[in-house]
C-alpha cells in the first residue's frame, strides 16, 4: 500500500510496506519468548478498517477532514486503509458540508463506522447545541447518503442508534447490531479469523462456556452452537443491550447474559454473593469446560481473577497486547499449558499485534 500521508498523519505508526511491518512485529513478539506461533493471520494490505475518526479543518478552500500530528493538521484527501464504501460516504459528506455551512457550523469531528453489509453510521461532533432544524436536515442528509447519522454535543445526542453488520465465519453468516460509541472489532477480515480460531479451541467434550468481557456478543453468538449453555458477563449497559438484540437476531436461546464486573462475576460464580439481577438463574447447574476472555489492552492483571481463571480446564484468551499477555501467562502457565498460539494482524502499519491463545489444564 502507498499512502501519501505516511509518517505525517500519525494514524499508521509503521509507515512501511506490509510484509516488512509484519515481520518487525513478529520479531518483537518472538523476543518475548511466550510460545511457538502456530499460524499468522494476515490482513488485506488496504481497505480493511471498519471505523475511523477525523478532525475538521477549515481554510480558504473550505472544510476538510484532517488528522493532527505534532500540533498541526494534516488534511486527508483519501484514507486507503478504510473500507472503500466508507470513504465514499465521507467524500459525499464533505461535499455536503461545504455547501451547507449552517449545518457544519461549529462541527469539529466526524466518526464513521461500517462493515460488510455496506451500512454506515456517521457521528457528527459539535461545539454547539443542536436544534430541531439541524435534526430535520440530518434526516434529509441521512436519506440522501444512505447512511445513519448521529449528532453529538455536550450533554446531547440526536439520531439513530446503530447499524446492522454481517460477520462471515466459514459457511455461516451472523448479524450484529453495532452501536455508536461502543466497541467493535475494527478489522472485519481479521475478526472472521479470530472467530474461526475460537471455534477450533472447542472439542467434542465441551459442555458449558463462561465468557467474561463479552461486549455485544462477537464471540458469544458464534461459540454458542458448540455448547449446551453459555453464561456471559459484561459491565457495559449498552453492550448488554446489544447482546440481547444479537441473540434474538441470530436465533440463539442457550445464552444467559448478565451485567457484572469481573469481581462481581467471581463472587457470583463462587456462590459467595447473590445478585438480584441473577434471580432465577441456577449457577450451580453450569458445568463449565471452557472460559473465554477478551480483556482490554491492559490485560487481566488482577491476581484474584487470574487464579479464578485457573479453575477452568480450557482457557481461550484473546489478547490485544502481547506484553500484558506475557505477564498474565506467568500465573496461568503454573497450572495450564499452551495448546495453540496464533497471531492476528488486526492493525496493519501500527505496532499493535493481536494474539489468540488456547490453554489447557
Amino acid at each position: 500500500m502507498i499512502c501519501q500521508y505516511w509518517g505525517e498523519c500519525g494514524g499508521c505508526s509503521l509507515p512501511i510496506d506490509y510484509e516488512t511491518q509484519l515481520n518487525q512485529k513478529l520479531q518483537a513478539f518472538d523476543s518475548l519468548g511466550i510460545a511457538e506461533i502456530a499460524k499468522v493471520y494476515k490482513s488485506p494490505i488496504q481497505g480493511y478498517r471498519a471505523r475511523a475518526e477525523f478532525k475538521i479543518f477549515r481554510d480558504e478552500a473550505g472544510l476538510h477532514f484532517a488528522m493532527r500530528s505534532k500540533q498541526r493538521p494534516i488534511i486527508i484527501e483519501k484514507c486507503p486503509i478504510l473500507l472503500p464504501h466508507l470513504w465514499e460516504k465521507l467524500e459525499s459528506l464533505r461535499d455536503f458540508l461545504n455547501t451547507h455551512l449552517d449545518f457544519a457550523f461549529k462541527l469539529f469531528g466526524v466518526e464513521i463506522m461500517g462493515g460488510f453489509t455496506q451500512q454506515c453510521l456517521l457521528t457528527l461532533l459539535y461545539h454547539r447545541r443542536l436544534s430541531q432544524e439541524w435534526q430535520e436536515e440530518a434526516k434529509s442528509l441521512s436519506k440522501a447518503l444512505g447512511v445513519q447519522i448521529i449528532g453529538r454535543s455536550r450533554g446531547q445526542k440526536l439520531g439513530e442508534e446503530g447499524i446492522i453488520d454481517d460477520v462471515q465465519v466459514k459457511d455461516r453468516t451472523y448479524r450484529f447490531l453495532r452501536y455508536d460509541n461502543s466497541f467493535s472489532q475494527p478489522n472485519p477480515y481479521i475478526n472472521s479469523h479470530m472467530l474461526e480460531f475460537a471455534l477450533s479451541c472447542v472439542n467434542e467434550n465441551a459442555k458449558d462456556l463462561l465468557e467474561l468481557y463479552c461486549g455485544g456478543g462477537n464471540f458469544t453468538i458464534v461459540l454458542s452452537e458448540k455448547f449446551e449453555k453459555v453464561f456471559a458477563t459484561e459491565v457495559s449497559k449498552s453492550s448488554i443491550q446489544a447482546l440481547h438484540h444479537n441473540l434474538l437476531q441470530n436465533g440463539v436461546s442457550n445464552v444467559f447474559c448478565a451485567r457484572l464486573s469481573g469481581a462481581e462475576s467471581i463472587e457470583a460464580l463462587s456462590l459467595k454473593r447473590e445478585f438480584f439481577r441473577l434471580r432465577g438463574v441456577d449457577l450451580a447447574s453450569y458445568d463449565f469446560t471452557h472460559l473465554l476472555v477478551d480483556p482490554p489492552r491492559s490485560g487481566i492483571g488482577d491476581k484474584e481473577m487470574l487464579e479464578f481463571m485457573q479453575r477452568f480446564e480450557n482457557i481461550i484468551y484473546i489478547s490485544c497486547n502481547p506484553l500484558s499477555l506475557k505477564e498474565d501467562l506467568k500465573i496461568l502457565q503454573s497450572t495450564h499449558r499452551i495448546q495453540k498460539l496464533v497471531i492476528f494482524d488486526q492493525f496493519p502499519y501500527t505496532h499493535h499485534l493481536e494474539c489468540g491463545v488456547w490453554l489447557k489444564r
